[in-house]
């Protein structure tokens, strides 16, 4: 029997889920659960038909499946329906047998723009096999707080003690420039998205090539419905009326405390305002002691922002595949106005 690829129903749900296990561990199986219901079926942009996702099957048995995240998208001066690329798996013996890239096939053409983000080295291989526009990885940035604690957490104690030293020489090469406009922006802590994030995102958003639409629904369901992350948002007001916002949080990694820039949206020309965004941010990472901030970010202007407030490029492991249905030449021409950052997709797991 030829394999069919089909959307996925809810009576492929238990086998789906039994297969995750077989392959992932039952124990990440029980605990991604809830993470399944907030990332695919409670996604504001999810249609009346189901999640996003698409099943192999033979004889009746699942062999594996392709899910995806859906979003609305800025590209070029429309918006149009779009969607993340994420999770996918197969059965050991459904392996090698090009099961994968119908599964792939069928995702990118039920979409007009295909988005593949953060790729394994196999899916890496099979989106460029597929031609997908290879955009390169999405840079990474990271800005040293206590240098101190990073070079004991690399070196141990004793070359640690050279932190101060290594911290001082990363100031003068590296300074934290505050843009001369930054004081005319309040940046203040929210506890969630208000209607005024709607009209923000109307404002913005011509300001950008690419980039998915962040409205209040979309923020809500991103940084404060996930219930496997908790972050702290920030908001960016100008003679009282709202001009960006930032999202961060940070945790223990490995002995350092690690923080995260996460979002961080405001009109792309608007730099005063990511100025003091980034600013706020890095004033409360100093506050709770971390020691080194991160930050992957695609947008031109807003690397100039980074690089302003100190932030220096590092190797990036975020490769980055997109697919285009129609002719999107100037699209692809204008990617120093894409905005793609570490909350984009699920990379933020």
């Amino acid at each position: 029997m030829t394999v069919e690829i089909v959307r996925r129903g809810e009576s492929h749900a238990e086998e789906i889920f039994h297969l995750y296990g077989d392959v992932f561990g039952q124990g990440l199986t029980e605990r991604s659960r809830e993470r399944w219901r907030w990332q695919y079926l409670e996604n504001p942009a999810t249609s009346t038909g189901g999640p996003a996702i698409w099943v192999a099957v033979e004889n009746g048995a699942v062999l594996g499946q392709y899910a995806s995240m859906p979003v609305r998208l800025q590209w070029g001066e429309r918006e149009v329906d779009s969607s993340w690329g994420m999770d996918v798996f197969l059965r050991p013996e459904a392996r090698g047998k090009g099961i994968g890239a119908l599964l792939f096939g069928a995702w990118s053409e039920s979409v007009t723009v295909a988005l593949g983000l953060g790729l394994t080295e196999s899916s890496y291989g099979l989106f460029k096999k597929l031609r997908y526009e290879d955009v390169g990885p999405v840079p990474f940035f990271q800005k040293i707080l206590d240098a101190k604690a990073v070079a004991a957490r690399k070196a141990g104690p004793w070359l640690g003690a050279l932190g101060p030293v290594a911290g001082a020489a990363l100031d003068l090469a590296r300074p934290e420039r505050v843009h001369p406009d930054a004081g005319s922006v309040a940046v203040v802590s929210i506890d969630g998205f208000s209607d005024e994030f709607d009209g923000l995102w109307e404002r913005a958003r011509a300001s950008y090539a690419m980039c998915v639409r962040r409205d209040r629904s979309y923020l809500m369901w991103k940084y404060r419905q996930p219930p496997h992350r908790r972050y702290a948002l920030h908001a960016a007001r100008r003679d009282g009326a709202l001009v960006g916002y930032a999202v961060s949080r940070h945790e223990d990694y490995q002995g350092l405390r690690l923080g995260w820039l996460v979002d961080v949206f405001a009109d792309s020309d608007d730099r005063a305002a990511k100025d003091a965004l980034i600013g706020s941010v890095l004033d409360a990472f100093r506050a709770v002691g971390v020691a080194r901030v991160q930050a992957f970010c695609l947008n031109g202007a807003l690397a100039e922002d980074l690089r302003s407030r100190g932030f220096f490029e590092g190797r990036s492991p975020m490769q980055f595949c997109v697919r285009a249905r129609g002719d999107a030449t100037h699209v692809f021409a204008d990617r120093e106005r894409w905005h793609v950052v570490f909350g984009d997709s699920d990379m933020d797991r």
